[in-house]
């Protein structure tokens, strides 16, 4: 359960708690009256932060982008200053955040792709890609990654990463801590056999 609200932080304390129900038991049955409850107030307070519910979950989904743009930025500068590990440093920070948030993961690119996701929304979900689509092209100018549409090869490694972090929560295969080590492993591996073929030859 989330903290009881405290005066000033009513917005951040319902986007805490929606993200928390959204991993924990989904939030398709939850009311903007229920949430705000959860964190001690009327709704008539929550609305004057959120229009409806759906306002609510696109704030959830715009700042997971965030969090996702900072976690792979992260990862990449973690990793030695070569293109190829920065990219597979970035990548596999990209698979451990599906792993762990499974249906935030799911929510920020289906309300990305509603017809009616707000500007911020969607400049959020680009700027992820941009991100990515940027350590493709250093590689490509620094010789590392093949010639080509840095584009399209960019599409192609975001649908390899985003499938390695989302096809073991839709096919059950990662429950126990464990398992969850072996899709990392699995992960990894599958993705260094795409930077082979990435690279150039």
């Amino acid at each position: 359960m989330s903290s009881p609200y405290h005066h000033g932080d009513l917005k951040a304390a319902l986007v805490a708690y929606a993200r928390e129900q959204m991993e924990h038991t989904g939030f398709d049955g939850l009311s903007m009256r229920e949430m705000a409850k959860a964190v001690g107030v009327s709704h008539t307070a929550a609305y004057r932060h959120f229009a409806d519910k759906k306002a609510l979950l696109d704030v959830v989904a715009t700042e997971s982008f965030s969090e996702l743009l900072e976690l792979t930025r992260q990862g990449a500068a973690s990793a030695p200053a070569e293109p190829r590990s920065r990219l597979q440093a970035s990548g596999m920070a990209y698979v451990r955040f599906g792993l762990s948030a499974p249906r935030r993961l799911a929510h920020m690119f289906s309300s990305m792709e509603a017809p009616q996701a707000s500007e911020t929304l969607r400049a959020a979900g680009f700027g992820l890609f941009a991100f990515l689509e940027g350590l493709v092209g250093a590689g490509q100018a620094a010789g590392v990654f093949r010639a080509g549409d840095t584009f399209q090869l960019s599409r192609a490694c975001w649908a390899m990463v985003h499938g390695l972090a989302t096809l073991p929560s839709l096919t059950r295969l990662a429950h126990s801590s464990q398992e969850l080590e072996t899709a990392l492993l699995s992960a990894e591996e599958a993705l260094a056999v795409f930077l082979d073929g990435l690279a150039r030859k």
